[in-house]
């Protein structure tokens, strides 16, 4: 991985080019993946959402506690979700015939008739996510994918029962769970010391001395609102300052503080144990060759959250 070394106001750290990390590009390609979304879905469907359904379209049947594994969401999201389809008339819950304490989930025949319709717009989500490479990496890279996110096999469809776009397998669905994997890892080695935004804030100022707020929010792949909120919260820490720009009064520029390098320094081999980590499922050679491939992806579209 990318170390270097760069000058700040407060002296100078050796640190993880931002850039480099596979952490941030995993959250960088999230981002272009929900843009995506957004366009070819127009508010009709969640991701999340189609993940449920795609999984009850492999496992009917199943309790509420396996789909959220299947569909990688946590307890309150999947509750949240189920409750949504259902008041769409897209899911009903049934006693077990085996067990009458359990209920499980069943898509209805609208839901069906749905989820037929809503896989080719799903499916050309992952083809332009997967634009920026050629037929050969993408299937490498999706199977690099499903390695460091640590992704169950997929079901087997039931038969008569198709799907072009099996969520489990789907690279947005990957991004999401390599997403999942990343925090963990972060808070196993870093606890509470920082995010992994603030992280890229810090990490952003300390490559660029002096940078725009606006600036920041481009490099750090944070919305405006967002990277306002973590620049407010750093600068209360002590970690940043904020001061006008000589050339517009409207604009901050943002200098690391004495303080915030030895931030950066202190934590610089944890955030380096974390990308390590994260990538450790693949051997050396294929380490690199997916980082650059993710790479692409992530920088393919300058689309963030805005």
């Amino acid at each position: 991985m990318t170390v270097i070394a760069k000058g700040s106001g407060a002296g100078a750290s050796s640190f993880l080019r931002l850039e480099t990390a596979c952490g941030y590009l995993i959250r960088r390609t999230q981002q272009v993946h929900n843009v995506l979304w957004a366009e070819e879905f127009d508010g009709r469907l969640t991701s999340p959402q189609y993940a449920v359904l795609a999984a009850l379209a492999a496992e009917p049947g199943i309790d509420q506690r396996r789909l959220g594994e299947l569909a990688s969401l946590d307890k309150s999201s999947i509750a949240d979700v189920v409750s949504r389809l259902a008041s769409r008339l897209w899911i009903v819950r049934e006693r077990d015939s085996h067990d009458g304490r359990r209920n499980v989930l069943q898509l209805t025949s609208a839901a069906e008739l749905a989820f037929h319709q809503l896989t080719p717009p799903a499916q050309r989500v992952q083809d332009r996510l997967l634009a920026p490479l050629d037929e050969q990496e993408a299937v490498a890279f999706t199977a690099g994918l499903a390695t460091i996110a640590r992704a169950h096999p997929a079901p087997t469809l039931p038969p008569g029962r198709t799907s072009p776009v099996l969520e489990l397998s789907a690279p947005g669905h990957l991004i999401r769970r390599a997403q999942q994997q990343h925090t963990a890892i972060w808070a196993d080695l870093l606890d509470r010391e920082l995010t992994g935004p603030q992280c890229a804030v810090l990490y952003v100022v300390a490559e660029e001395p002096g940078v725009s707020q606006k600036r920041l929010g481009e490099r750090a792949a944070l919305d405006k609102s967002t990277a306002a909120d973590l620049v407010q919260r750093l600068v209360r820490r002590g970690w940043l300052t904020r001061e006008r720009m000589p050339e517009d009064a409207r604009g901050r520029m943002l200098t690391l503080t004495p303080e915030g390098l030895s931030v950066v320094e202190r934590t610089a081999t944890a955030v380096r144990d974390v990308q390590a980590q994260l990538l450790s499922p693949l051997d050396e050679p294929a380490r690199a060759a997916f980082v650059e491939m993710l790479s692409r992806v992530a920088f393919a579209s300058t689309a963030t959250s805005d």
